[in-house]
């Protein structure tokens, strides 16, 4: 819940017609398109700009800050339409095709076009989503083909080790991997040319009011805005002023092995990866970025896993218990190491450093994108949320930060998907189901 506001009050510091709460890839791409939106939008009597984005940047150690944490420090995460979903393949369809314009308006580059490969051993089974996948991302413009079992596979990909089972579908076009740190970057610096202004501060409070919403920054400034749209995933229930939204938070981790120059040239060409496992005790599935050049110049290649069990956080401390814990939980270390020696065997590997990163799902496997201040007049309401990722958001990104600004600058749903995929889920409306396997395992 919000922290509520004692003693007098601070006048604010600055007006604005929305703030966005949030600097993560759905918080820049809905500020980039409300700053587009309102830069054609006349400001109001005494407004400093009309658009404001605040957020915590990335912090310097993670083991010792005590601030929020984010899930977008890495430089690599997957992007493609093939999905057994319809609405997430449409949503990252419409994001990959959008990409290019922030890249070009920014002057920062952060998509690679290498190809994305979804294998399975489970191909034509019942339970089996592939060919499913196949024809949704065919459907939503995806240059897709089929390699139906293992000798397809080894003859185009011979340093990957897959079963003689397997099969997999190569999407071309724009799928590979964004880097989710540049992508926020190049955003951003889109909304500060349409005259947003970007605060690099943590939100301690918010405090609604008759006139606006005031927003309280760690750094004690006090900006004021009539509309607020919440990004903030995982820690969205500790702004909100009233019920708390169902929202599940995983703690996972991902494994990063450095490879040399030499390796980088066996593995020339390698896609993104999606591989769902066979009979593999601990791990569902895996996915994988092909050789990135990281901050401290070295080349990783970057695995990550669905659990079987995850564990789920009961609360902000844990959460920051989590990221600072250098180790981890070593069997899901154990298993993500040995999976990737298993498909790339003859791949030398340099070193491997363990990372934390956390996963918030939403009751019903999509962002919430809704008013929640329940006013009785569509047009009278100041607080939004466009909020939990569940683990496919930040290739999405753009579309459901353009789905959030759309909301609020027009007041009333503005888009062709059916709101209700979208619609907030309260604690006492969810009868505890929460987010089921089925849904996270969308692959």
């Amino acid at each position: 819940m919000a922290e509520a506001a004692s003693g007098v009050k601070k006048k604010a510091d600055a007006l604005y017609s929305v703030a966005v709460i949030g600097l993560g890839p759905i918080g820049s791409a809905a500020c980039l398109h409300l700053s587009a939106h309102y830069s054609v939008t006349p400001r109001g009597e005494g407004q400093s700009s009309s658009v404001v984005a605040i957020g915590a940047p990335e912090p310097a150690d993670l083991t010792t800050h005590l601030g929020v944490f984010g899930s977008h420090y890495d430089e690599g995460r997957l992007t493609r339409i093939v999905d057994k979903n319809p609405v997430w393949s449409k949503l990252a369809a419409r994001s990959i095709a959008s990409y290019g314009e922030s890249e070009q308006e920014s002057g920062i580059q952060f998509h690679s076009s290498v190809g994305s490969l979804r294998v399975t051993p489970f191909y034509k089974q019942p339970t089996d989503s592939l060919l499913e996948a196949f024809a949704v991302g065919k459907e939503n413009g995806a240059a897709v083909e089929l390699l139906e079992d293992g000798d397809a596979l080894m003859k185009r990909f011979p340093y990957l080790h897959f079963q003689e089972k397997d099969a997999g579908i190569m999407e071309h076009g724009g799928a590979g991997y964004v880097n989710p740190r540049a992508m926020i970057r190049a955003q951003l610096a889109v909304a500060a040319k349409h005259g947003a202004c970007i605060v690099p501060e943590g939100v301690v409070a918010i405090d609604m009011t008759a006139d606006g919403v005031n927003i309280t920054t760690d750094a004690g400034k006090v900006l004021s805005a009539s509309k607020v749209l919440i990004c903030a995933d995982a820690y969205t229930n500790l702004l909100l002023p009233g019920q708390d939204l169902v929202l599940h938070t995983y703690l996972v981790s991902v494994l990063l092995a450095e490879i040399g120059d030499e390796e980088e040239m066996t593995l020339q060409g390698m896609p993104s990866i999606i591989w769902r496992l066979e009979s593999h005790p601990y791990l569902h599935s895996v996915y994988l970025c092909p050789p990135i050049r990281y901050p401290d110049g070295k080349l990783y290649i970057k695995i990550g896993g669905t659990e079987w069990e995850p564990v789920l956080a009961s609360s902000t401390k844990e959460i920051t218990d989590w990221f600072h814990d250098e180790n981890g939980r070593q069997v899901e270390t154990d298993a993500l190491h040995d999976t990737l020696q298993t498909l790339l065997p003859q791949i030398s590997f340099k070193s491997f450093h363990r990372k934390p990163c956390m996963v918030t799902y939403t009751s019903h496997n999509y962002p919430y994108i809704q008013a929640v201040d329940v006013k009785p007049h569509w047009e009278d309401s100041q607080l939004y949320v466009a909020t939990g990722g569940c683990g496919a958001a930040a290739k999405s990104a753009y579309e459901i930060g353009h789905i959030g600004a759309l909301l609020v600058s027009n007041g009333q749903w503005n888009y062709d998907l059916d709101e209700h995929l979208f619609k907030a889920v309260y604690v006492q409306q969810d009868s505890g189901q929460g987010t089921s396997s089925s849904q996270r395992y969308n692959v």
